[in-house]
C-alpha cells in the first residue's frame, strides 16, 4: 500500500511550477515498511497519479461551471489501462542525464527532462526562481538525487510518435492512456517512476500537452 507523502512540500512546489508554466503534474508516495518495491508497487504509483491528475480535471470542471456561460459544457474524462504499459527500466547514464540542467563543453548534449520543464508550448515564466533551482528542487523532492541508487522507470518510451513507427504496427506501441493524446502530437509525453531505496520514496511524474 502506498501513502501519499511530503503533501505539503509537494503542493507549495506545485504551485510555484504551475505560475512559471511548468507542465508536469507529480507525487511523493512511500510503501509500507515491509513492502517490496517491485513493478507491481510502480504501476500502483503511476495509477495514483492519473487518479490525482483526474480529480484536478474534475476539480478544475467544477469551478469553471460556476459560471452559468459554462454549465452546458461536457465534463472531461480520462481513460487509462495500465495493463496495457510496457515500463522501462533506464540505465544508469539515463538516470544521470535526467538529473542535468544544461550543456557544457564535456556534455554538450540537451538533457531532455530539464528541457521539457523549462520548455513548454507556452514557455514559461521564472519570476522569483531560476529555471534551474526549481528544477533541482523538484528533483529533490521526487527523490531523483545522485549517489543515492535510485531506480527509474519509463512508462511511454515505447510509444508511437505522432502516430508513426518505423517498424510493423505494434498494440504494445500504443498509448494506454487518452493523456497523452496531446502531447503525442508533438511536444512529448512523460510519465517515469523514481524509486529512492535510501529515502525508502517513489516520486512519479508525468507530462503531455500541446498548444
Amino acid at each position: 500500500m502506498l501513502s501519499i507523502v511530503e503533501q505539503a512540500a509537494s503542493e507549495a512546489l506545485r504551485q510555484r511550477m504551475e505560475a512559471a508554466g511548468c507542465a508536469f503534474e507529480f507525487l511523493v508516495l512511500a510503501p509500507e515498511a515491509d513492502e517490496i518495491v517491485d513493478q507491481s508497487l510502480h504501476c500502483q504509483a503511476v495509477d495514483r497519479l492519473f487518479q490525482y491528475i483526474e480529480a484536478q480535471w474534475l476539480e478544475r470542471d467544477r469551478q469553471l461551471r460556476l459560471d452559468p456561460r459554462y454549465a452546458d459544457i461536457a465534463p472531461p474524462s480520462m481513460r487509462w489501462d495500465l495493463s496495457k504499459a510496457v515500463p522501462k527500466a533506464l540505465g544508469q547514464d539515463q538516470v544521470i542525464r535526467l538529473m542535468r540542467t544544461g550543456k557544457t563543453e564535456r556534455n554538450p548534449q540537451s538533457y531532455a527532462l530539464y528541457d521539457a520543464f523549462c520548455e513548454p508550448p507556452y514557455s514559461t515564466r521564472f519570476i522569483n526562481d531560476t529555471p534551474q533551482a526549481l528544477f533541482k528542487e523538484w528533483l529533490d523532492l521526487l527523490g531523483l538525487v545522485p549517489d543515492s541508487g535510485v531506480v527509474v522507470l519509463d512508462w511511454v518510451e515505447n510509444f508511437n510518435f505522432n502516430g508513426l513507427a518505423s517498424d510493423e504496427p505494434d498494440p504494445a506501441r500504443d498509448p494506454w492512456s487518452d493523456y497523452f493524446d496531446d502531447g503525442l502530437e508533438w511536444w512529448g509525453v512523460w510519465c517515469l517512476n523514481i524509486w529512492n531505496p535510501e529515502r525508502r520514496t517513489l516520486g512519479v511524474l508525468a507530462a503531455s500537452t500541446t498548444d
